[in-house]
């Protein structure tokens, strides 16, 4: 009886061991496993698994390849839905999209899209000799503001596309490498946009800002009221950035006050004055200056002498007591402290490049109801070459270039595309998915130069109407470009 009972006994062990053994090695007998063994795991970051034991690395996921999508549910008025588009990529984060558009009455039209993932490649202005802080409103071609930039910095260009409008200087504002070269719109005295001579968009008057990996386009202040009514619009042409210290406003070689500190930045003051005088090394940028010496000024005991030269300038406030007074006597020798722009309503501060655009093309994600009341710029001509700027709800960047030798007529060719109208333009921006986006200078200046990572030169894809040519430097000088660059 005893045998039997330890015979049964050991029979249950061995089953049980080979039950256990079974599940370790596998479950070939499991059809919820589908007869496989299961995958080695990496439980270390709830990734999916890459099928290698845990390293303490997490698991990087495939990076999904890069496609064109058109808005979902939009069928355009102005165009054929069926918009076919050939891509190549010139670099990390920047693809260039040629899209092929048949308008109304079988016109073609060419809108190539640049677009740029701001985590991997960056936004920047150029200008000639890639001058920020004293700039002499010198013209150039966009290319040529791209070899400046690169020679300045030893980076890469992929694309330069022109910028704010035509003209003995640029029409709105702008802010290069956080140095404001001018700090609003023209204001001629008239903000009625029916007036042709207004010099104002039917629209508020745009701009496109980058800083880091964020980027907007608004009007300088957020809008209040309706902007084709001529008041609304004198606050956004009046409105003007400033330069921020500490949260105190700056202003720029004027004259002493006591609300603001005045940044003395070339030539010299012996202003006699009760109040606060910081020198400052400035060899490294706006963003990192550098505090040498603090100086407590006693009228009793005769003038400040302030020199400013090369790398170096001088903070001053004609006051011994307030916020700006308080903040600079707070600094000591050694200090690191930052200069930045700022905007009346705070919607543009901190933002290091800023372009000015003219009309809104696309706003709050709808076509804006104003592009068709658009006087200026040959907004209503259907055969002009366009440069616009756009903003996609995933935060990509579109740049867009149209074509058009019909514009002028020169060196016209039998397939040469055709231009577009304000409207056409918007609703294409829309249609290509941007929430925002705004029109930048077109006609004669609309000039694409695009070198990508593996390309041993330069090309011209989209040619200045003003000469028709291929030419990289063929085309109309502007005071602004806009250049997608390698981080």
């Amino acid at each position: 009886m005893f045998k039997k009972k330890l015979l049964a006994a050991i029979c249950c062990i061995l089953t049980v061991l080979f039950l256990f053994t079974a599940c370790s090695l596998g479950r070939g007998n499991d059809p919820e496993n589908g007869g496989e063994n299961p995958p080695i795991t990496d439980p270390d970051d709830g990734k999916p698994d890459d099928g290698k034991p845990d390293d303490g690395k997490p698991d990087v996921p495939e990076e999904k390849p890069f496609s064109v999508s058109y808005r979902a549910g939009c069928t355009p008025s102005n165009f054929a839905a069926d918009v076919k588009n050939e891509v190549t990529e010139l670099g990390a984060g920047v693809h260039l999209v040629k899209n092929t558009v048949v308008k109304t009455g079988d016109i073609t039209s060419v809108v190539w899209a640049v677009e740029v993932d701001l985590e991997k490649a960056n936004i920047v202005a150029g200008t000639k000799d890639n001058v920020a802080d004293g700039f002499n409103w010198t013209k150039a071609a966009p290319y040529q503001t791209a070899l400046d930039w690169e020679n300045a910095t030893g980076g890469h260009v992929y694309t330069s596309l022109n910028a704010d409008f035509f003209g003995s200087y640029c029409v709105n504002a702008f802010v290069k490498d956080g140095v404001i070269v001018k700090d609003g719109h023209n204001d001629n005295g008239n903000y009625d946009y029916k007036n042709t001579a207004s010099d104002v968009p039917a629209s508020a008057p745009m701009l496109f800002g980058v800083s880091g990996t964020r980027a907007q386009i608004a009007p300088i202040v957020k809008v209040d009221g309706d902007p084709e009514d001529p008041a609304v619009k004198q606050k956004f042409v009046q409105a003007k950035l400033f330069n921020q210290l500490g949260g105190n406003e700056i202003r720029f070689n004027s004259a002493l006050s006591n609300e603001y500190i005045n940044f003395l930045t070339s030539g010299s003051s012996a202003k006699q004055f009760e109040g606060y005088a910081v020198k400052v090394d400035t060899s490294e940028g706006m963003a990192s200056l550098k505090v040498l010496e603090v100086s407590k000024i006693d009228p009793a005991k005769g003038s400040l002498k302030a020199e400013a030269g090369e790398g170096y300038g001088y903070l001053q406030v004609n006051s011994a007591s307030g916020a700006c007074a308080r903040y600079l006597s707070s600094l000591q020798a050694g200090d690191k402290i930052a200069i930045g722009v700022g905007s009346p309503d705070g919607i543009w501060n901190g933002y290091t490049t800023i372009l000015g655009c003219r009309q809104a093309l696309v706003t709050g994600g709808k076509i804006a109801p104003t592009v068709t009341k658009e006087n200026s710029n040959g907004a209503q001509g259907r055969d002009i070459p366009r440069s616009a700027v756009g903003i996609k709800d995933d935060h990509t960047v579109v740049i867009f270039a149209v074509e058009s030798l019909y514009y002028y007529g020169h060196n016209v060719q039998e397939g040469d595309t055709h231009g577009m109208n304000l409207p056409e333009l918007a609703e294409f921006a829309y249609y290509y998915g941007c929430n925002e986006a705004a029109n930048f200078d077109g006609g004669g200046s609309t000039q694409l130069v695009v070198k990508g990572d593996a390309d041993e030169t330069a090309r011209t894809v989209v040619r200045s109407a003003d000469t028709g040519t291929s030419g990289l430097l063929d085309t109309r000088p502007v005071m602004n470009s806009i250049l997608v660059v390698k981080r």
